[in-house]
């Protein structure tokens, strides 16, 4: 049978991750809730963790604003399947391999959740757990992570299909093309990952491969390593001896917890998760991809809390391209990386015994499963520089964007021939197609810009075209966003001369609160507000300002006088507790807790509620519902 790639649409439980908050990302963004620290690491190691850290995702803007009320909505699929798999990919949500079938045994080799479900894990918040996620350019769950992929077919010389995914990533300016294919002649579903950074400087460059498994008791997890570097949330990555130290069982770790496996150099990387029976999934690459971790949840409330958060139980082994996920490598300007990688069913017999003796059983069942897929591979070298034939849909227009700008001030930018970006895509961009030359756009103060650029050339055209108060905004955010906050204050003021906005008000009031100017920057927040009173994150940001600045009964009037469909939203209402707190009003606070708080957008490591309920109730002990302890 020869494979086929279809676009179905699968109805399924969701929250949809709704419109992005309009507010641009100028404060430093949060980082993972533990840190590595490099003492007693390798240097090379140690330098990849201290090299490239990124402390603002803009020019992204934040998808904050999901709720957890569910209703049957369409999830749009490409659809590869021949007699032995079926892959489906959601084109929408980042290309995110959500099924894997093997056909032999109905079995989903990849964790396939049956919710759509936000939560705040990723750099832009929205995240949602299953299948194989793509993450590329900083530490963390990629920003397009819930954003729609360009995509086409590609037919290999052998008339079989091949589905190509790509987009331009912003933070680090690199392009990434994702094809992937079925093997013909047994199961297993290939997948060629080509990363380019088309500007003339280095970058850093972040690549790991999340591949979620369900979880059962019997769940256990190999590769060929015998040392693994653990880190328990604390800081801390420790070397563990993995024949001494079984933590091959994920069901059996206490607390949530990472192992960057140690893969003997010069070897095929692997890692598989079996069940009981030795069937399972296994997971190998070419060897540039030369990480391994495994992730686990952990056996206790907040752990499982988190998954029931997410819809269902399951753990994450994954593969990436430097030993831990903590580091980032340094790409040369020019220069394309690329590798492939392949999902195979195993049988491995008996998995269970000593961790080396079974480790070994299992190497044997992988290499044999990869042996005899055999035609995936060249098949994806083949077409990797051919143009695409038949596009299913189109992604963003930075791309292309960044690609004329290049241009304009005769800077190099050298694409992949085998992508085409769409410079008309996208009407959130219609300003800055607009000073290119090739659009109009409008430019209403009273409306959120609907999208934000960094960088230097961006820098430039805005200070070469006719100044507005949208220009001199626009550069006021980019300094801003840079850290560069006299900057930021002299354009966000030259925009107010020229137009009084709720956006330059809001970036003004930011700048002056972080320079200790208190009584200035609340005011310039509260002028924001009642410039664009439905804006819910501007109410919040002045909340959050008022109790910074121990203004708490003032935060209670703003809260009183919110409309009722905002004020109870989960962050007003947590807002509503710590300002009860705040003004020792323990009555107030400790009724909003008893009453039930819902944060659909509590981040990973955020111990916010439990904290609460401890400050309101010293005595009695924390409810599973407000427990999102890691630890």
């Amino acid at each position: 049978m020869t494979a086929t790639l279809t676009i179905a649409s699968v109805p399924l439980p969701s929250a949809p991750v709704g419109e992005v908050n309009p507010l641009p990302a100028v404060a430093t963004m949060p980082q993972a809730p533990y840190e590595a620290s490099t003492e007693g690491l390798p240097a090379e190691i140690a330098s990849n963790i201290a090299y490239g850290r990124v402390d603002s995702i803009h020019p992204y803007l934040l998808q904050d604003q999901y709720g957890r009320e569910r209703s049957m909505s369409p999830m749009r699929l490409a659809v590869l399947e021949n007699e032995h798999m079926r892959a489906e990919f959601a084109l929408d949500l980042g290309g995110r391999l959500v099924r894997l079938l093997d056909k032999a045994d109905g079995r989903d080799l990849v964790y396939r959740n049956d919710v759509f479900q936000p939560a705040n894990l990723a750099l832009r918040n929205a995240w949602f757990s299953g299948g194989v996620e793509w993450n590329i350019g900083m530490r963390g769950h990629w920003p397009l992570t819930c954003d729609p992929l360009y995509a086409a077919e590609v037919t290999g010389p052998d008339g079989e299909p091949v589905l190509r995914m790509w987009e331009y990533e912003r933070v680090r300016g690199l392009i990434v093309q994702l094809d992937a294919t079925l093997d013909a002649h047994a199961p297993a579903l290939h997948v060629q990952v080509r990363v380019r950074n088309p500007h003339p400087v280095e970058t850093g460059m972040y690549w790991w491969t999340n591949i979620a498994v369900a979880q059962t008791a019997e769940s256990r997890v190999f590769t060929s390593a015998t040392q693994a570097y653990r880190t328990d949330y604390d800081g801390r990555l420790s070397l563990v001896d993995l024949v001494s130290d079984d933590v091959s069982y994920p069901a059996s770790a206490p607390v949530a917890a990472d192992w960057f496996h140690v893969l003997p150099a010069g070897e095929l990387p692997w890692i598989a998760a079996l069940e009981a029976d030795g069937s399972g999934l296994g997971h190998v690459s070419t060897a540039r991809l030369k990480g391994r971790k495994l992730f686990v949840w952990g056996d206790n409330a907040g752990g499982r809390h988190w998954q029931d958060w997410l819809g269902g139980d399951y753990f994450e082994i994954q593969g990436g391209l430097a030993t831990t996920q903590y580091e980032h490598l340094r790409m040369p300007g020019g220069a394309t990386w690329e590798w492939q990688e392949s999902f195979l069913p195993v049988h491995a017999g008996d998995p269970s015994g000593a961790w080396a003796a079974a480790s070994d059983r299992v190497a044997s069942a992988v290499r044999a499963a990869a042996s005899r897929a055999s035609d995936g591979p060249a098949r994806l070298e083949a077409v990797a520089d051919l143009a695409p034939r038949r596009v299913l849909q189109a992604g963003s227009p930075w791309g292309a964007l960044e690609a004329a700008l290049s241009a304009r001030y005769g800077v190099a930018f050298e694409g992949l021939p085998g992508v085409r970006f769409d410079a008309d895509a996208g009407a959130d961009a219609a300003y800055w197609r607009s000073l290119l030359g090739s659009a109009e756009a409008a430019d209403d103060p009273s409306v959120p810009p609907s999208s934000y650029v960094a960088g230097e050339l961006w820098d430039r055209l805005l200070a070469e075209v006719p100044a507005s108060w949208l220009t001199h905004y626009h550069r006021a955010v980019m300094a801003h966003a840079r850290g560069e906050l006299r900057a930021a204050v002299a354009g966000y003021e030259a925009s107010l001369r020229l137009r009084r906005s709720a956006w330059a008000l809001r970036g003004l009031g930011l700048v002056r609160l972080a320079s200790g100017e208190t009584d200035a920057g609340l005011a310039d927040l509260v002028d924001a507000r009642m410039l664009a009173p439905e804006i819910a994150p501007l109410a919040l940001e002045l909340g959050e300002a008022l109790l910074a600045a121990g203004r708490a009964e003032d935060a209670r009037d703003l809260l009183s006088a919110l409309p009722a469909p905002m004020r109870e939203l989960g962050r007003f209402r947590v807002l509503a507790v710590r300002a009860a707190l705040a003004s020792a009003d323990l009555a107030e606070a400790g009724g909003l807790l008893e009453e039930g708080i819902e944060v659909p957008d509590i981040r990973e490591g955020e111990l916010s509620m439990s904290e609460l309920w401890r400050q309101a109730f010293p005595d009695r002990p924390v409810p599973q519902r407000y427990d999102f302890s890691m630890s």
